[in-house]
């Protein structure tokens, strides 16, 4: 079995129910006079050949020649897998994959590129990979992940799933967490779109999903079918009977949408943005005070949630207002109307004023 660049799931309850309209709900809001939004997360990584991300970690042992250990009758196990930068910066070839095997005959294990090393010590090396992820099995997860690190964790199949998926689908929150701090994509998508938490709210691994949205899972990614985790979510509710046998089932999927809930935005227009200030989260980072036009409290807003128009507007010192009548005095001058001045009652009781 293959590593690959793609993505897939396990299969998840949700996927032979029809996509339904979301419920109106408590939604995080961003501040933004148009619906476009930059992307909360973007990942740096390079993907590379047949497997993913990594940087090299050592240099390759001197004892023996790679092509003199790649005989497969000479090699025990592979141990470890890496990508090594091996040609221009930029180009295609610019990485290539190196096993770490252990070698009959030698002390050390030794690093040999993939293309030397025989495809049925690839294949068992692999095959124990995608084994341990499907089964949830921590202790060979972790100790595989000490090899391969960042490679093995954004590695996919022939399917397009990734050891993140495939542990979000057994519900293992152990392989789950180590998977995640080798650098998985939290976001990677499968072949049907799937990502892995489309994976951990479809069979409802609520903890799970809780730990995916908080190291930067985005909940309003759609599959194949256009339904995100929420969607999926609220659909399962849906067809889940409100009984004493499902109250269990419906208590946890509800607690699921709340979860996501928090990390869904909402764009709204602001009434006004009062002022600004550095978070006090140590990181630095400009956050306004927002005043909305509903009922909703004035809100501390980081500044990646606000549109960069309004930003702008902000520090140049321009103020939003509604406008409660405007009066056009009647004029016998001639030219453009769009340059004459109407005399402007605001909603907020503040003076008149003229205005364009």
């Amino acid at each position: 079995m293959a590593m690959h660049t793609a993505t897939a799931a396990a299969p998840c309850a949700g996927r032979v129910f029809a996509r339904l309209a979301r419920a109106n709900g408590a939604h995080r809001r961003h501040v933004g006079a148009q619906s476009a939004r930059v992307p909360r997360r973007a990942r740096d990584s390079a993907r590379v050949s047949a497997t993913a991300t990594a940087e090299a970690t050592a240099d390759a042992s001197a004892e023996s020649a790679p092509d003199d250990l790649a005989n497969a009758r000479e090699v025990e196990s592979a141990e470890g897998l890496r990508i090594v930068r091996s040609g221009t910066e930029g180009s295609d070839d610019a990485f290539e994959l190196e096993f770490l095997l252990r070698v009959k005959g030698v002390d050390s294990d030794v690093w040999v590129p993939a293309a030397l090393v025989a495809d049925d010590v690839k294949r068992d090396y692999e095959a124990k990979w995608w084994k341990a992820c499907r089964e949830g099995d921590f202790d060979v997860v972790e100790r595989m992940l000490k090899g391969g690190g960042e490679a093995l964790a954004s590695a996919r199949d022939d399917d397009g799933r990734s050891a993140l998926h495939y542990a979000c689908g057994v519900g293992s929150e152990e392989c789950v967490r180590a998977i995640i701090a080798r650098g998985a994509e939290v976001d990677a998508k499968d072949k049907d779109s799937f990502t892995p938490l489309h994976i951990a709210a479809g069979y409802l691994h609520e903890k799970i999903v809780e730990t995916l949205v908080r190291s930067g899972a985005n909940p309003e990614l759609e599959d194949a079918t256009g339904r995100s985790p929420l969607d999926l979510v609220e659909t399962l509710t849906i067809n889940t009977p409100a009984t004493t046998v499902t109250f269990a089932r419906r208590s946890v999927l509800e607690s699921i949408a709340k979860t996501l809930e928090q990390f869904v935005f909402e764009e709204v227009p602001p009434a006004a943005i009062k002022r600004s200030r550095v978070a006090d989260d140590g990181s630095g980072d400009t956050e306004f005070l927002v005043e909305w036009l509903d009922d909703f409290g004035d809100q501390w807003v980081a500044r990646r949630d606000v549109a960069d128009d309004l930003v702008r507007d902000f520090e140049n010192g321009l103020e939003y207002a509604t406008v409660a009548r405007a009066y056009e005095p009647p004029s016998r001058q001639s030219g453009p109307k769009k340059n004459r001045r109407k005399l402007v009652a605001w909603a907020d009781g503040a003076p008149p004023t003229w205005e364009p």
